[in-house]
């Protein structure tokens, strides 16, 4: 009890039920560092990995570096990244964020799909093998999970089931991890070693490991937060877990 005024005023106290759990959810700190430093560590990957294979033939896997970066890592990064946008949002409608979405879907699947078939056709040449290698299996899974991603999403066009579209999300993230991965692997390769000095790649291969982590952690962020807002609200009640104005859920 507080006196003021000449007046009893009554001081709520929150009760300590997932305080943590409640901050972490509510406060957007977290969700704009991350896209942030997400944005930046994919643009910087990409574009050093553009810049060096630019114009380059398949013989020296130019071309497949080239398409995979901008398609496989740079698009699925940022299909991820546009859906919860905490800035996009403010500038345009949800429909338009869905739209984007669906279109840097489309374009990874396909700057991917010449990607991965232009060094297997330069591979099948010269009778080399392929998929053999941390970064190849790592890429072909990355490659196949985008596939079953855009078709789960095209389905969800015209079917709204929550349990698709939660499936489609977990898809998505596993897919980038994949395709992070097989971009980090793929600096321990010929190509990387040709054109980089080693504390370069060292640097290519830090940023990339941040990006894979930065935008799998945002979209798992903002996944957990979904899911959280789905649970019936007798479940709050029942743990008397309340808003942060002191006001118990009811």
């Amino acid at each position: 009890m507080s006196e003021g005024n000449g007046t009893t005023e009554k001081v709520v106290i929150c009760e300590f039920a997932w305080p943590l759990l409640v901050a972490f959810f509510e406060v957007d700190l977290y969700r704009i560092l991350l896209e942030l430093v997400a944005h930046i560590l994919l643009v910087v990957v990409m574009l050093a990995v553009v810049r060096k294979s630019w114009g380059m033939d398949d013989q020296r896997s130019g071309q497949h570096a080239l398409y995979s970066a901008v398609g496989l890592f740079w698009c699925v990064g940022e299909a991820l990244l546009v859906c919860h946008s905490w800035w996009l949002g403010d500038l345009t409608t949800k429909e338009r964020l869905s739209l984007l979405h669906m279109a840097l879907g489309m374009m990874a699947l396909w700057l991917g799909l010449v990607g991965v078939f232009s060094k297997s056709l330069a591979k099948s040449r010269i009778l080399e093998p392929h998929f053999n290698s941390k970064h190849g299996l790592c890429g072909l899974l990355g490659f196949l999970l985008i596939g079953g991603s855009l078709v789960s999403g095209l389905v969800l066009v015209y079917i709204s089931d929550l349990a698709l579209h939660l499936t489609h999300r977990l898809i998505s993230m596993t897919a980038f991890i994949f395709l992070g991965c097989s971009q980090w692997f793929a600096f321990n390769l010929g190509f990387a070693r040709r054109e980089w000095s080693s504390w370069k790649i060292r640097w290519l291969k830090i940023g990339t490991l941040g990006a894979t982590i930065s935008v799998a952690s945002y979209e798992l962020l903002c996944l957990a937060r979904d899911v959280v807002h789905l649970l019936p609200r007798e479940w709050f009640t029942a743990i008397r877990l309340k808003h942060k104005d002191g006001l118990m859920l009811d």
